[in-house]
């Protein structure tokens, strides 16, 4: 009523007057203040620079007795992983006895646990269920643990705002990055050991033609020691040992691998240090390439060894996935191509050589691409 009065008095009325200004100036300083407040209790949300979304578990929908269950419509359905809820029991706890160290070979990080196998992988399993992952396939037989490709949201918090805006529409929000990390143990030298090697393959969102498309992007190593850091410490190691997994990290390690042929002209890769260092080398390279061990063999016979495998063509191997989220990043299995490693010890160097699916040497263009794939992560 006074607005009415204030607008359409022919005198200006001082009182009501002096009462709308009060309201003006409190209305506006308040929004002022709000602003203010928005703005300080953005950036003191703390930043952090990984952080995966968890999984939940939601209640299971209950049917109306009254309602017939529709029949499926296979087209209709959208296929879905598996989420387990994380398992808790006390396999899975880990004690203070638990023995575990840090092995280093340049940029190359692992850890040696005295552990058996069939329980560690259950630990290791509940670990990334605790980090906001899945594991998404695992081979008992070779040992080897796959994650879902998850955000990592902690990447993207670059400030205050874009923190708030994450939190406050998160089913909307999405980064351009996607993270997949691999697990592999192999049998330690010392007697009831394990060896844990921890991989990153990642991909990034870009525009081609005023599309998005989803293609590999480099291993980020910083980000691989980071999450190894966190599972040594989940396995029980001491605070130090797990903080020397990120030390020296740019330390490159001197030349030693060199793509030469051999007598009948035929590439192969040379690896100057031992066998052991090589295979171990050699299956993180193959790991960080994404390829679909399908058999590998340490000990063929005294000195050879082999790592059976799909990958996608080496030649293009810069050609984007494609399909939605659950297709984005496994790819067509037909479009792959089998290769097998055969490592020959040589005494101070290792032969690595290319063998097809008939067990012929293959020295086809995606071979030799292959070869310089490797040789890129082995010099």
């Amino acid at each position: 009523m006074f607005y009415n009065r204030y607008y359409n008095a022919s005198a200006p009325d001082v009182t009501i007057k002096g009462i709308n200004i009060m309201f003006h100036r409190f209305f506006k300083t308040g929004a002022v203040l709000s602003c203010i407040t928005l703005l300080v209790a953005c950036s003191s949300i703390p930043q952090s620079e990984i952080e995966y979304k968890k999984s939940r578990s939601l209640p299971a929908l209950e049917i109306p007795p009254d309602l017939i269950t529709p029949a499926n419509d296979e087209a209709a359905q959208i296929p879905t992983l598996p989420r387990p809820t994380p398992d808790i029991s006390p396999i899975n706890k880990v004690t203070p006895e638990t023995e575990i160290r840090v092995e280093r070979d340049g940029a190359l990080r692992w850890l040696v646990i005295k552990s058996d196998m069939p329980q560690l992988q259950q630990r290791i399993r509940s670990f990334w269920q605790s980090r906001g992952f899945e594991v998404q396939e695992q081979d008992a037989r070779l040992n080897i643990m796959d994650t879902t490709w998850e955000e990592n949201r902690g990447i993207t918090t670059k400030g205050g705002i874009s923190t708030f805006f994450r939190k406050a529409f998160d089913v909307l929000y999405s980064a351009s990055t996607r993270d997949q990390f691999r697990v592999r143990l192999e049998p330690g030298t010392d007697a009831r050991t394990t060896e844990i090697y921890l991989t990153h393959r990642g991909m990034e969102q870009v525009i081609n033609k005023e599309s998005p498309l989803w293609q590999p992007r480099p291993a980020d190593r910083t980000l691989e020691a980071e999450m190894l850091k966190r599972l040594a410490l989940y396995l029980g190691a001491n605070e130090d040992n797990a903080n020397a997994i990120k030390d020296d990290l740019t330390r490159a390690a001197p030349a030693r691998a060199n793509i030469t042929q051999d007598a009948q002209g035929l590439s192969l890769l040379v690896v100057a240090e031992d066998y052991a260092s090589t295979w171990r080398r050699t299956g993180i390279a193959l790991d960080h390439l994404g390829a679909k061990i399908e058999d590998q063999n340490r000990t063929l016979d005294a000195k050879r060894g082999s790592y059976q495998f799909r990958l996608k063509d080496p030649s293009r191997a810069s050609e984007p996935p494609k399909g939605w989220l659950s297709k984005l990043f496994s790819g067509d299995k037909d479009k792959t191509q089998y290769f097998e490693l055969r490592l020959l010890d040589q005494d101070k160097e290792t032969h690595i050589t290319v063998f097809d699916q008939a067990g012929t040497r293959d020295n086809s263009p995606a071979a030799q691409r292959l070869l310089t794939l490797l040789h890129e992560q082995l010099k």
